[in-house]
């Protein structure tokens, strides 16, 4: 059986849901979706209209595939094309909503879903064995590196799980997340493929209309349309609540038209209860947003809030190697997915493209104090280290308080290098890597100062 949905689009669908529902009888075993518009493209300029399908059944989500050439999927009990989730076809209501990313001037796009279904199961197609990496991942308390936000093919990235894992691989990476947009499927097949060789946290890039936010360490599909009645810090808060890290994805993008939604836009969260910020998103050179970004780390900061720093290569496809893209270097206590992401809350961490950093604090009767901790007021020397490779460009340190710079040093001289100070309530201190030019080549997380934790919301 088949049921025709069409539909007519102007400038005032844009940043909105249009839901059509259809009844599915007993005795089904697979979806069809069949989903064109016209036009594709307004006429004017390279930039084109974006529109998505996402499908839910009665009683749970069942995938999108976001900004993909491809919105056609199959959903069977047994398998599902990339984006959506496999699973017995529930009788009863469903739907399928239209995701008006972009509609631009001067509009009228017209579409036509097609939903068709049948009784027979759908097989997964065969597909070639992918590589296998058998060196087993390093274990224990230690320093391990990785990225925290990057996409498939099950959203709109190239790459199959298997050759996101081996991009993974290659970079020398001990964890990767996979945040494919607006769904969850790609990542039980990159758990299975990583096996002992890499941790691999689940998560998702919550695509809405007025930002994006990375969630982490989630277990499935998670709710990511803000729709009459939600608001973003209402998904924040139950997602941390629950226990999942949510980060402020590339806040300072150029947004629409050229990346609809990608600027953070949400009045209620500046931050908000938001407290990791993606201040290093893709490659840094030429990418203005990314030293936005962390002006406006710095910002928040300095209205009293204990933020923590990451960064996301934003992987969709290959990348030149001259690209310098972040990595997160995490002080865990152990190289897990929960280990990784505790540790990355507590902000004992930094973002770097190669530099290695160590940054502490040391009062006068020899307590330690790590980036994303809190020192006592008073006496504190600064411990500023870092181990700069020869083929990085000449680099210069900077400690950063209340966002101005307050030392400087030549880091081709020095390696390590200590500031006193008396510290005040209320201060937090960064260091950073800079080459000649002031592009930023690592960036601490913040040490903070405070008579109690209660100094810090």
């Amino acid at each position: 059986m088949k049921q025709i949905f069409e539909g007519h689009l102007t400038l005032d669908h844009m940043a909105t849901h249009v839901a059509h529902h259809f009844t599915v009888p007993e005795g089904v075993g697979t979806l069809r979706f069949s989903f064109s518009y016209d036009p594709h493209h307004p006429g004017v300029g390279s930039i084109t209209h974006q529109l998505s399908i996402s499908v839910y059944g009665p009683h749970s989500a069942r995938g999108t595939r976001h900004n993909n050439k491809d919105q056609s999927p199959v959903i069977s009990s047994d398998w599902a094309s990339p984006g959506y989730l496999p699973g017995p076809i529930e009788p009863g209501e469903w739907v399928v909503e239209v995701d008006v990313h972009r509609i631009l001037p001067p509009g009228n796009v017209t579409y036509n879903l097609g939903v068709d279904w049948s009784a027979e199961d759908t097989v997964e197609p065969l597909a070639d064995p992918p590589d296998q990496h058998e060196t087993p991942k390093r274990r224990g308390p230690g320093w391990y590196t990785g990225d925290l936000h990057g996409h498939t093919f099950h959203s709109d990235g190239d790459f199959s799980p298997a050759e996101y894992l081996a991009v993974a691989h290659g970079r020398g990476y001990d964890f990767v997340a996979l945040t494919d947009h607006n769904t969850f499927s790609a990542v039980p097949e990159l758990s299975a493929l990583a096996g002992d060789g890499i941790t691999v946290i689940g998560g998702v890039e919550l695509t809405t209309f007025h930002g994006h936010a990375v969630a982490l360490g989630l277990d499935g599909w998670t709710e990511w349309r803000v729709k009459e009645g939600a608001t973003m810090s209402g998904i924040a808060t139950a997602l941390q609540t629950a226990g999942a890290m949510y980060i402020i994805a590339h806040p300072k993008s150029e947004g629409h038209p050229f990346c609809t939604g990608c600027r953070w836009a949400y009045s209620d969260m500046l931050p908000g209860p938001a407290r990791h910020v993606e201040v290093w998103n893709n490659a840094w050179i030429g990418r203005a947003n990314n030293e936005q970004a962390v002006g406006l780390f710095y910002q928040w900061l300095n209205t009293g809030l204990r933020l923590v720093a990451t960064g996301g290569t934003d992987t969709h496809r290959p990348m030149p190697e001259s690209y310098r893209i972040p990595r997160n270097r995490v002080y865990a206590h152990d190289n897990t997915s929960q280990e990784i992401l505790a540790a990355v809350k507590r902000g004992h961490s930094y973002v770097t493209s190669g530099p290695d950093l160590s940054f502490h604090a040391m009062s006068s009767d020899g307590k330690k104090t790590a980036m994303g901790d809190i020192a006592s007021p008073g006496s504190q020397s600064l411990w500023c280290e870092w181990n700069v490779a020869s083929e990085d460009a000449p680099l210069h340190a900077r400690l950063i308080s209340q966002s101005n710079v307050i030392q400087r040093w030549d880091c081709s001289a020095q390696s390590v290098a200590t500031f006193e100070i008396a510290a005040e309530s209320g201060q937090w201190f960064v260091l950073e890597l800079r080459d000649l030019d002031g592009e930023l080549y690592a960036l601490s997380n913040p040490i903070f100062v405070g008579k109690s934790p209660q100094d810090w919301r």
